[in-house]
């Protein structure tokens, strides 16, 4: 069964349009066993999905390495660091390497879900660490992670981001800084200007 597919945005990464969040699973909220979780995301992508969000935070590296063991089909991994200094979101980036068994990392972004729009000053360090290893080859796409409309909008007019996770719903449930409508329209803009956006 063919899951309808788009690119995210100018990054050059192309994603199933359903992506699996692996939050839940995690020690914040389900708290599966590794092993039981990998089954589901294995689940996941023999069913199409070739796309998985997760965190530092969120514990589910175990998880998701597991699920992709032997797995030889496309797979694109977002993953986030709530580092605010240079050396942390390397050891972060490090880590999620080794944790994850790859090379390199599709997606990193700041973890910066309360956070208000001067989060790239305040978290200039680990910005800069993202950029770095961006440079290097070893991050293919950077950006943040939101739950804030002006954020949002920061990060779309910036040239140095390349993807933005924010927060959307119906209703507007734990939206900051603005209404349903008012992110809609932040994440259009983003999006006109070439950002990747996946939403939450």
């Amino acid at each position: 069964r063919m899951l309808s597919r788009t690119m995210l945005g100018n990054s050059g990464i192309g994603v199933t349009r359903l992506g699996f969040g692996a939050l839940v699973m995690g020690s914040l909220q389900a708290d599966m066993p590794p092993e039981e979780g990998a089954k589901v995301i294995r689940k996941a992508l023999e069913r199409g999905v070739s796309f998985i969000d997760t965190a530092h935070v969120y514990g589910t590296y175990e998880h998701i390495r597991q699920a992709k063991e032997g797995w030889e089909q496309e797979l694109v991994i977002a993953t986030k660091t709530p580092a605010s200094s240079y050396e942390k979101a390397e050891s972060h980036i490090e880590y999620a390497m080794k944790a994850l068994d790859l090379e390199s990392l599709d997606i990193m972004l700041l973890h910066a879900a309360r956070a208000g729009e001067d989060v790239f000053e305040k978290r200039a360090g680990a910005y800069q660490c993202l950029k770095d290893y961006k440079k290097k080859g070893l991050i293919k796409a950077i950006g943040v992670s939101t739950h804030n409309v002006g954020t949002v909008r920061v990060a779309g007019s910036r040239e140095d981001v390349d993807v933005i996770h924010p927060l959307i719903n119906m209703v507007g449930t734990g939206i900051l800084g603005g209404t349903v409508k008012d992110m809609a329209s932040a994440i259009k803009d983003a999006s006109r200007n070439g950002k990747g956006v996946y939403a939450m």
